[in-house]
């Protein structure tokens, strides 16, 4: 019975040291994209050497929209265009968002770190936006 107590109340230490223990930084959705995306995805505009298709400009475009790309079928005629619920759902669950597409993805990352990544790439394309010279003709 002895053995037993001292059993709880070292268990009851390390809960107590754990719950005192400062908490990592969450990563930046920069961070994140370098870790789930940046081995396939490009930042660039065009297609390159990579597997997937590049996501410069990715919010407010048509799914399957980069030329030069061989998208599947299936997200072909989503008929998706690229907005923050839309990146959350595919990020979450390519397969479940838009069956039978091509992308060879199992999501790592918890709810909020999707949440993070997909209002990223949205602040992104915002910057993106504002830091392109306005051309009038």
């Amino acid at each position: 019975m002895r053995r037993a107590a001292g059993h709880r109340i070292g268990l009851g230490l390390i809960v107590c040291l754990l719950d005192t223990a400062p908490m990592a930084e969450p990563l930046s959705g920069e961070a994140l994209f370098a870790v789930a995306c940046e081995a396939c995805h490009s930042l660039g505009p065009e297609p390159d050497h990579r597997i997937g298709p590049p996501l410069g400009g990715l919010h407010g475009r048509k799914a399957a929209g980069v030329r030069g790309f061989g998208y599947s079928p299936a997200l072909q005629a989503s008929g998706w265009v690229w907005t923050l619920p839309t990146t959350v759902a595919w990020l979450t669950d390519p397969d479940a968002a838009i069956p039978n597409n091509a992308m060879n993805y199992v999501n790592a990352l918890n709810a909020e770190e999707t949440q993070r990544l997909a209002e990223w790439r949205s602040e992104e394309h915002t910057s993106e936006l504002q830091s392109r010279p306005h051309i009038s003709y």
